[in-house]
């Protein structure tokens, strides 16, 4: 049962004077298994369930690939990407090369997602062009894993030619690789559960610094992605023991263009007033600014959620 139709028998309802029962509507949040986007799509789950009548369900997928034509096609109402992933989805570019999806809209801009690649602080290595040689992660063409390697590598000039490459198809595939030292280097989120893990596992994990100069280049593989620093132990996070610059982009929540104005107003909402819940999570939404939830303007912003900006005073 797609969207489309459940708003028509909605309609057909009201004009037949009868009313849908006062109970509780669930609503699907697609999301990758494992790993950071997991972790962000529970937490807004969960604060959206407690504080509306909505039932906010996570339904994972493999990647991003996946589930992003789903929400396209009104087959789930939500879902979570970065922002190259989502610029990407929308505009049938890059990753998504041919495969517009225009049915989506933009419902928040969640947080500044900074990561980078990391090392264990025993392999000796301390810069991308260091990793001549090694062994690196190959992710299937066209992913995420993909763009951020070649990105990496870019920046020193490298490429897969350079390196040796061992096929990983996933996020979690990666971690257990680098866990079983399988790898020299894996792609990770400043504050994420699999740094923790690593940091437990390897006995000491590194994040490897980009300069300022490398904005432009990483942006030409993911849009919308700038460099940062992080300060050496910054709030105790693993891979941190010095001044480490990562990239970082924002995550975004966006849904079909169908679902009711009503529900997406709610999820603005909720998100805004439950601020200090989504900070308790995780590391990763310390910088979590409600102000910011209407941030993005580059993509098209759902009615819903538009109104909801408007009550919020986040725009004009």
């Amino acid at each position: 049962m797609n969207i489309r139709f459940i708003a028509f028998s909605a309609t057909l309802l009201g004009t037949l004077g009868m009313s849908l029962p006062a109970t509780s509507q669930t609503v699907a949040l697609a999301t990758t298994q494992g790993g950071a986007t997991e972790q962000i799509a529970n937490a807004v789950a969960m604060v959206v369930t407690e504080q509306t009548p909505l039932q906010l369900r996570p339904q994972m997928s493999a990647n991003t690939a996946q589930y992003v034509p789903m929400v396209n096609a009104g087959r789930l109402e939500f879902g979570i990407a970065n922002y190259p992933q989502t610029f990407y989805a929308v505009n049938g570019t890059g990753m998504s090369e041919g495969q517009p999806n225009p049915d989506l809209r933009m419902v928040a801009t969640l947080f500044p997602f900074t990561a980078g690649l990391f090392v264990t602080e025993d392999s000796g290595i301390t810069s991308y062009a260091e990793l001549a040689g090694v062994r690196v992660p190959r992710y299937p063409d066209n992913s995420l894993g993909d763009y951020i390697i070649r990105a990496g590598l870019a920046t020193a000039g490298l490429t897969y030619d350079d390196v040796e490459s061992v096929p990983i198809a996933n996020f979690p595939r990666q971690y257990d690789a680098m866990r079983q030292r399988q790898i020299d280097v894996s792609i990770a989120t400043a504050g994420a559960q699999p740094t923790f893990d690593m940091e437990a596992s390897l006995g000491g994990i590194r994040f490897l610094s980009f300069s300022s100069d490398d904005d432009e280049l990483l942006a030409e593989y993911l849009p919308g992605t700038y460099t940062r620093t992080l300060p050496e132990g910054y709030h105790s996070l693993p891979g941190l023991s010095a001044d480490s610059r990562l990239f970082a982009y924002d995550y975004m929540l966006f849904a079909h263009v169908d679902v009711s104005d009503e529900i997406v107003s709610q999820v603005v909402n909720a998100l805004y007033s439950g601020a200090e819940q989504l900070r308790a999570t995780s590391p990763l939404w310390q910088e979590f600014n409600p102000d910011d939830l209407a941030k993005v303007t580059e993509m098209p912003a759902h009615d819903g959620a538009l109104a909801a900006y408007r009550e919020l005073g986040l725009v004009e």
